[in-house]
């Protein structure tokens, strides 16, 4: 399958098309709070789930259509070794994913100091990372998913062929940062836009980006649901995450010394 349109978006329409994918979903999810009553639906966050996907489905369909892409195109590259190659990446990612999730945390905290977010948005916060299954698809499975499919799979994958790598990396990090629209996430979305950008860089796949994102998520989810654990317990399982993640992240940077072609 010959792909079309090989260099949109570009820096300008990346952001565009952020806007309208916003667009798109608001509609859906309008839609589906109108019909709330027949479908039988009152939790706004089941109602949301179901408006996400099918305004990914939407977006897709259309961004696909118009690249002549398929989904298989966007996940990984059509080679043999890619399936070899995925089943050492991803452990490694996953490995050391703590470091990366650490760095955001330490981004955050600083972040939360200097600008102290309102009741409000601390509620709201709360009740997106409330551990009820809903929230759990939504925050674990489909924005892993989604997030990458758009900002990697289709901004990162333009962005490389018109930019030199690291201003393209940086580039998509800034839109996936953007994205978040507001302040706490917006650096934390960079942080992490450049390590899954660099990962999509080197690999060409979306599965190692999909990986850490659903694991950084999940964290997040975990410790907002945890509540305050003791000092040495707190201890011992930073030690425990961050003792292995340290060799992953260089038997990582080894394994992924050469960019994918």
């Amino acid at each position: 399958m010959t792909e079309r349109h090989t260099t949109f978006p570009s820096a300008l329409e990346a952001f565009f098309l952020v806007i309208c994918s916003w667009g798109v979903e608001y509609l859906v999810t309008c839609a589906m709070y109108d019909a709330r009553r027949l479908l039988g639906m009152h939790d706004p966050y089941s109602l949301a789930t179901i408006a996400r996907v099918l305004a990914s489905g939407i977006t897709f369909t259309a961004l696909l259509h118009w690249k002549n892409l398929g989904y298989r195109d966007l996940f990984h590259p059509p080679r043999p070794a890619t399936g070899a190659a995925m089943l050492a990446v991803v452990p490694l990612v996953l490995l050391a994913t703590p470091c990366l999730f650490l760095l955001m945390g330490g981004i955050s905290e600083l972040l939360q100091a200097a600008f102290p977010p309102d009741a409000n948005a601390s509620r709201l916060c709360q009740d997106m990372l409330s551990a009820q299954l809903p929230q759990i698809i939504m925050v674990c499975v489909l924005a892993p998913v989604v997030e990458e499919m758009l900002f990697r799979g289709i901004i990162l994958r333009s962005f490389l062929l018109q930019y030199e790598r690291s201003y393209a990396i940086l580039g998509s990090a800034v839109v996936f940062g953007f994205a978040h629209m507001n302040i706490y996430q917006l650096v934390g979305g960079i942080t992490f836009g450049i390590f899954a950008g660099w990962l999509y860089e080197r690999t060409r796949s979306l599965l190692p980006g999909i990986a850490m994102h659903a694991a950084i998520n999940s964290g997040v989810m975990l410790l907002s649901n945890a509540g305050s654990a003791a000092p040495a317990t707190d201890a011992a399982t930073l030690a425990l995450t961050i003792l292995p993640a340290l060799p992953a992240c260089y038997m990582l940077r080894r394994f992924l010394a050469a960019p994918a072609r």
